[in-house]
């Protein structure tokens, strides 16, 4: 990163502007294929516009899952991580748990025709989706769906049908638009559009709530900030935090811009003390829009990117937490219409040692590391081995 006067950074951002579901037996499903090496890939993807200089990459490892494709694709879902599984869904399969490390299927379970992403919370992972039978609710109240608690090994813990009170859950019901799923003490709040539901993890009885993300707090000398009050009314996408030795906290977006003629996207962070100081990584990628992004506890990012407005070119590229550019991965060319996911395994320090992409409806894709290398400038890491004398 380069240190740059506010201003300049401003101005780049400116311009880029309680009943059970008794259905929980699994459906049948075909035995998914094993996991291929796809690093013994060659890509070409010096074909593509802007990337004969890049570091290219491959897959680690790289998991097709079983699906049903006979039904509907209504919703593509997840990754979300828990320890060594990382969880995705669709309603082709239901939901699977990956171990990521290995690049195997460990578990699946079943679900109704449209699902909500998995979430997280300590050592639960929650599964909201359509029941598979339909479980009887109080009258005057209605069935938004059921949620399963299941352990990273994929044991069922507890299974509740979502309901609740008619007039206050209604709205929710009928809404579209993205949804999102927080765990927020003994409840768990389900984003559709701009309705939300807060559900009681024991009874399952669904109240509305606030529709609004959580607040992206740092703390720095014992003062907390909102990380997103820094420019909520900017074009950029809030990513998350940087936590870099010895230095304030900073808040990291993405920026799209084609000042330099053809499109590009770059990083840009901001002081969260609103001060006016900010800075701009050196590296850019061409790309006209960020479709997701994963980011670690200290910084390091992963996005997954539009090169182009043909839908076949998108891309995964990963920057470690100082802002240097790893790598990037060309995704297969074809149209693509369903959504792409992102998490991050990380290891017992809680460093990304390995990004997870669910991508095409059934392929989870684990990619390598993001962390810079140790002797880096910016480093997060230090060196493993001492320097010999």
């Amino acid at each position: 990163m380069t240190a740059a006067p506010w201003l300049v950074l401003a101005g780049a951002l400116a311009a880029c502007k309680g009943k059970r579901d008794t259905g929980t037996e699994a459906r049948p499903v075909e035995p998914a294929p094993p996991a291929r090496d796809a690093a013994a890939v060659v890509r070409d993807a010096g074909v593509w516009p802007g990337f004969e200089k890049l570091p290219i990459t491959a897959p680690l490892r790289q998991v097709t899952l079983p699906s049903r494709p006979d039904q509907p694709r209504f919703d593509v879902v997840g990754p979300v991580v828990l320890g060594d599984v990382a969880v995705v869904g669709s309603s082709q399969l239901g939901f699977a748990g990956v171990d990521w490390k290995r690049g195997a299927l460990v578990w699946t379970k079943p679900a109704g025709a449209r699902l909500a992403p998995p979430a997280v919370g300590g050592d639960d992972i929650y599964l909201i989706a359509d029941c598979t039978t339909a479980p009887e609710v109080p009258p005057g109240e209605l069935l938004l769906g059921c949620m399963r608690t299941v352990t990273e090994g994929g044991a069922d813990t507890a299974h509740v049908a979502i309901h609740g009170k008619a007039s206050a859950v209604e709205e929710h019901s009928h809404a579209v638009g993205d949804q999102r799923v927080y765990v927020e003490g003994e409840h768990v709040r389900w984003v559709r559009g701009d309705r939300a539901v807060a559900i009681d993890l024991t009874t399952g009885v669904a109240t509305a709530a606030s529709a609004d993300a959580p607040p992206l707090l740092a703390t720095y000398r014992g003062k907390t900030y909102d990380a997103a009050a820094i420019h909520e009314h900017d074009g950029a996408r809030l990513l998350g935090l940087v936590h870099l030795p010895r230095q304030v906290p900073m808040a990291r977006f993405a920026a799209v811009s084609g000042r330099s003629g053809a499109p590009e996207i770059r990083l840009l962070d901001a002081s969260v003390l609103n001060n006016g100081l900010g800075q701009a990584a050196w590296d850019a990628v061409p790309g006209i829009a960020v479709l997701a992004h994963a980011t670690s506890p200290v910084g390091d990012v992963a996005l997954a990117a539009r090169l182009d407005k043909t839908l076949r070119h998108d891309y995964i590229v990963g920057f470690s937490a100082n802002a240097l550019l790893r790598w990037v991965y060309p995704l297969p060319e074809l149209t693509r219409t369903e959504p792409i996911g992102i998490a991050l395994g990380l290891d017992d320090e809680r460093a990304p040692v390995a990004v997870v992409v669910f991508h095409d409806g059934d392929v989870v894709s684990i990619l390598p590391e993001l962390s810079s290398p140790p002797t880096a400038p910016g480093a997060v890491r230090g060196p493993s081995e001492n320097a010999t004398p």
